[in-house]
């Protein structure tokens, strides 16, 4: 299926100011947070991810300037919600969709030294087509070997990618 190989043209490693929050883990990590957290405050993200609150201030100013995320009180504290990120790339026959699944796998590049490797070797494109393996997978109709054998990797590899994105897409 054309859609679930990995294209090194896709955009999705190319950049663009949109896409600034899929190059950095930590923008990814306070929006999965926000997005699963309506209505929360700074503090409250700089407590719970342990992140400097200059730097929470600064990219949550950033996410918001992006039309991720947006103040939803007029009082003090401010309160963020975040908004549903539905965005469709085309390049050739290949299509991706940057959602919040795959901004909070992108997320899990912090914590997951699995998805981190992952990332440095596939590329973000390569984890949106390990993400749609992952949703199979979970749902019992992929197994790791099947992906390893369709994306040429081994075993282990798309084992350990399939165990740390099926928490994402269970959620």
């Amino acid at each position: 299926m054309a859609t679930r190989e990995a294209n090194w043209d896709t955009p999705l490693d190319t950049g663009g100011e949109v896409f600034a929050l899929l190059e950095n883990p930590r923008k990814a990590w306070i929006y999965t947070y926000i997005d699963h957290h309506p209505e929360t405050t700074i503090q409250d993200v700089v407590e719970t991810l342990d992140l400097p609150q200059r730097t929470v201030y600064e990219y949550v100013d950033d996410l918001e300037a992006a039309g991720f995320v947006e103040q939803s009180n007029d009082g003090r504290p401010a309160e963020y919600t975040a908004h549903e990120i539905d965005l469709q790339l085309v390049a050739g026959d290949a299509e991706r969709r940057i959602t919040p699944e795959l901004v909070e796998a992108i997320a899990r590049r912090i914590r997951d030294d699995g998805v981190d490797t992952y990332i440095d070797r596939h590329g973000l494109d390569g984890l949106a087509v390990a993400l749609d393996y992952a949703r199979e997978y979970a749902e019992g109709s992929v197994t790791h070997r099947i992906m390893a054998r369709e994306q040429d990797l081994s075993p282990l590899e798309a084992g350990v990618v399939l165990d740390a994105l099926r928490p994402v897409v269970e959620a």
